[in-house]
């Protein structure tokens, strides 16, 4: 029998992955809840003695866990009524706690020193204090927190004390550690909320690059904000600074000028990549025709279903065919091969996961009504895929991969040739371009939908960097501030021009001299990246065919040839 292999090696054969996951947040919470109702885990524990699952909620306060922990406890029960040993799954709910303000500042105050302990070449800034302001009034669990103050709350659970955060990822990596088949780990959380993407920059980074080593892929999962996340929420501020804040982990060349000035541990720490989920089309969907009820009531549901539709098809999709299939669409992007099959896209490392809903439950069409109308409805909404997907009109790339969950009396062929169609008019480049579509029998024969996987995306593709780059702008200084969370430890407000480098990113939110080796208009998209990852990769092959050392006697090989 052939060995099993990470990766699609000419002897082996691919081998099924553990799949792990943090999840950050409320958004994060709901693709844990995802993760705990597939059976595919649970299979692959009671089936393979190699296998484990390491599995995390951590949030400010406990409020939005409780339905993930009863998933967890119903979940360990059915792992022992099969036999499975309790220490091959490890679940953990971290409900960070609000400190007092005195608790809270003196770990800020304390920055520097937890920084030299991992970081020994930080400079020991003379002009450093707490990021936060001494003014600022910690609300309670529950309520929203800014990027920046998330941020500071998790370093204080990281840091000090009995540090608890550390504690936790130390208990999550060795579960991950425990297994003898390959792993990936999961990061899911929302860009646009101030608590997941306020924390996850910095439990990225201690998780790959200091407690894994990046040994193991870690893969960002942020979903975008959608319309029916309301006005506050929706393409804010926030999202427009986490945004230039993952570009500069994902694009190698913006990550290059941080690491060389900030080093190592700053590296991205998304070893395997970073999907972008998009749930707009989900949500136009869902409400499209449902207005009876009470407004805010029906504004809750429709916004919780959504939410938790998304986290569902994407954690289906994480666990299908234990995790070969996650693995094999990322290959595409450059992430999982061999590092001598790596070739990085840079700026358009992202890729997009758009799940694009076609069919609701008693949305327009309803139980026993003719096949015809179900057809009509399934091609408006295909159609509808551009207008929802989250992308700028021009974005085209080289690949795409379609997933169709369907019952079989929908139609796989009519639904398979009309995304066809679609996705190879609107987004792939003609010539060299691939698609690949894959058909999934759905358990409910109401519902049909697809998840359209594209890689080569560049932030300045997403409708979502311009719309909350102008809520960005709004903004007082201090406000944006407390939008931010990478670097800020250090000195540096990433999404502010540089205030004594000019053409650079990164005002010092101290005055000093704090900078970032990132082209402000690059991160402003001021100047946009190259049109599409082709021309990136042809690039960066042109520049390795310089290296070619010619073959001694070649040029005689050549002239006998012409004269034969």
């Amino acid at each position: 029998m052939a060995s099993s292999s990470m990766y699609h090696s000419a002897t082996g054969t691919q081998s099924p992955h553990c799949i792990h996951a943090i999840g950050i947040g409320r958004t994060g919470a709901a693709y844990i809840e995802a993760l705990l109702r597939t059976g595919e885990v649970e299979d692959l524990l009671a089936s393979d003695s190699r296998a484990t699952c390491a599995v995390m909620i951590v949030d400010i306060g406990e409020q939005d866990m409780n339905v993930a922990i009863d998933y967890a406890n119903s979940f360990k029960q059915r792992l022992q009524s099969r036999g499975v040993s309790a220490d091959k799954f490890n679940f953990q709910a971290i409900a960070l706690p609000v400190p007092d303000k005195q608790e809270f500042f003196e770990g800020l105050n304390r920055t520097r020193e937890f920084l030299k302990l991992e970081y020994p070449r930080y400079y020991w800034n003379p002009n450093f204090e707490s990021y936060v302001s001494h003014k600022y009034v910690l609300p309670e669990a529950g309520n929203h927190f800014p990027r920046l103050v998330a941020k500071g709350i998790y370093a204080n659970a990281y840091y000090a004390g009995e540090r608890p955060m550390d504690v936790a990822l130390r208990s999550f990596v060795d579960t991950v550690e425990q297994a003898q088949l390959p792993s990936m780990v999961l990061v899911p959380f929302s860009i646009a909320g101030g608590t997941g993407s306020g924390i996850v920059v910095d439990l990225a980074r201690h998780l790959s690059n200091l407690k894994f080593g990046r040994r193991i892929p870690v893969i960002g999962v942020g979903q975008l904000s959608h319309v029916g996340d309301g006005e506050e929420v929706h393409n804010g501020a926030g999202q427009y600074t986490a945004l230039n804040e993952i570009d500069c982990m994902l694009d190698d060349d913006k990550n290059a000028g941080v690491t060389a000035v900030w080093g190592e541990p700053y590296r991205n720490p998304f070893t395997g990549g970073f999907f972008v989920v998009n749930p707009e089309h989900s949500w136009h969907r869902l409400t499209a025709y449902t207005t009876t009820g009470e407004k805010e009531v029906r504004q809750s549901f429709r916004q919780m279903v959504t939410n938790r539709f998304v986290a569902d098809s994407f954690m289906r999709f994480a666990v299908m065919d234990y995790g070969r299939v996650l693995f094999r669409a990322l290959r595409p992007a450059g992430f999982t091969g061999a590092p001598h099959e790596t070739l990085s896209s840079k700026s358009r490392n992202w890729t997009l996961f758009d799940v694009a809903k076609l069919t609701h439950p008693g949305v327009q069409v309803l139980p026993g009504e003719a096949a015809s109308k179900w057809q009509a409805t399934i091609a408006q909404w295909i159609d509808f895929i551009p207008q929802y997907s989250g992308l700028r009109d021009g974005f085209k790339t080289d690949y795409a991969e379609v997933h169709i969950h369907a019952s079989r009396d929908m139609g796989f062929d009519n639904i398979e040739k009309g995304i066809k169609e679609l996705v190879s008019k609107n987004y792939l480049l003609e010539g060299d371009s691939t698609y690949q579509t894959y058909n999934h029998e759905f358990f409910d024969v109401l519902t049909s939908y697809a998840n359209v996987i594209m890689p080569g995306v560049a932030k300045t593709d997403l409708h979502a960097f311009w719309e909350s780059q102008k809520a960005y702008d709004k903004l007082d200084w201090e406000t944006k501030l407390h939008e931010h969370a990478w670097l800020v430890d250090i000195g540096p407000m990433l999404s502010e021009p540089a205030i004594r480098f000019e053409g650079m990113a990164g005002e010092c939110i101290w005055g000093c001299a704090c900078w970032v080796v990132v082209p402000y208009d690059q991160l402003r998209g001021d100047k946009l990246p190259p049109p599409n990852r082709k021309v990136i990769r042809e690039e960066a092959i042109a520049m390795m065919t310089k290296t070619v050392v010619k073959t001694p006697g070649g040029e005689a090989k050549k002239l006998a040839k012409a004269h034969a």
